[in-house]
């Protein structure tokens, strides 16, 4: 239980730090570091970078967007096709601000072989059904909207 309560904690005192020095949410700075990463990429590329269903990052560009951090472009070899990319207001403030918590997880969790990976999964999941919370729809740690 101490490893988990260490675990939501990191992620929740991240986040506030994030929000207060950035003024921007977790998931937002997740975005800005994979597009910062890539490049340019398509909103499914994203949402498959963050592992995150399309309609949850769609919320995140759409503010990012309209704060000037990033922009959308139609794909030239698929008009009905977003291409994000960072503005360069996006990029200084990527400069100042830290790696997403978010990533981390996932970063950690794919350091990890396969088999404790499955484990840790199914071990979760039991938890969750035993908690009677497995049918409860959650977005990612700290996720908008």
């Amino acid at each position: 239980m101490q490893s988990l309560r260490r675990i939501v904690k990191a992620l929740h005192d991240y986040s506030m730090r994030v929000e207060k020095q950035c003024g921007l949410t977790g998931p937002q700075l997740w975005a800005l570091w994979e597009l910062n990463r890539a490049g340019t990429l398509s909103l499914k590329a994203l949402s498959k970078q963050m592992h995150l269903e399309p309609s949850t990052v769609t919320g995140v560009v759409e503010r990012l967007h309209k704060r000037g951090l990033l922009t959308r472009e139609p794909d030239p070899a698929d008009r009905r096709r977003v291409m994000l990319s960072l503005t360069a207001e996006g990029s200084q403030l990527l400069k100042g601000a830290p790696h997403p918590a978010q990533g981390q997880l996932l970063y950690a969790l794919h350091g990890m072989d396969l088999d404790s990976v499955a484990s840790l999964n199914q071990s979760l999941k039991r938890l969750a059904s035993d908690m009677e919370v497995d049918a409860t729809d959650a977005r990612f740690f700290f996720a908008e909207g």
